[in-house]
């Protein structure tokens, strides 16, 4: 059973939405996915970038859209493949600092799961 880790992210303030999503889709994810921690402990690593436009659509009928402006997603075998990381020396010299740079880690949530797969084209 593969663990899926969502982190809900929030651009730090005075940082725009494609500043944030800039930094961290092209400096951050090389800095993060070049860790030797990430290569051994984490099966996959996804981002997922909000579409401003098209979350002003679904507001725009009424629907609630949260207030993120992305989300981190791991996969790991365990979750002590996660703490690995998090706890790694080199993530925490190289990755963490620069989250400076455009993430507001104060507002970061997490939600833990699995998948389970009901529909797939």
């Amino acid at each position: 059973m593969t663990i899926r880790v969502i982190c809900l992210l929030r651009r730090l303030p005075g940082t725009t939405h494609q500043q944030f999503s800039d930094h961290w889709g092209k400096n951050h994810a090389k800095i993060f996915a070049n860790l030797k921690a990430v290569k051994e402990n984490i099966v996959r690593y996804n981002q997922f970038h909000v579409l401003p436009s098209h979350s002003k659509t679904l507001a725009s009928i009424g629907l609630t859209v949260a207030s993120f402006d992305g989300a981190a997603e791991f996969y790991v075998e365990k979750m002590e493949d996660l703490l690995a990381v998090f706890g790694d020396t080199e993530y925490q010299q190289h990755a963490i600092p620069d989250e400076q740079n455009f993430l507001d880690r104060s507002s970061v949530e997490i939600l833990v799961g699995e998948d389970q797969i009901k529909y797939q084209k």
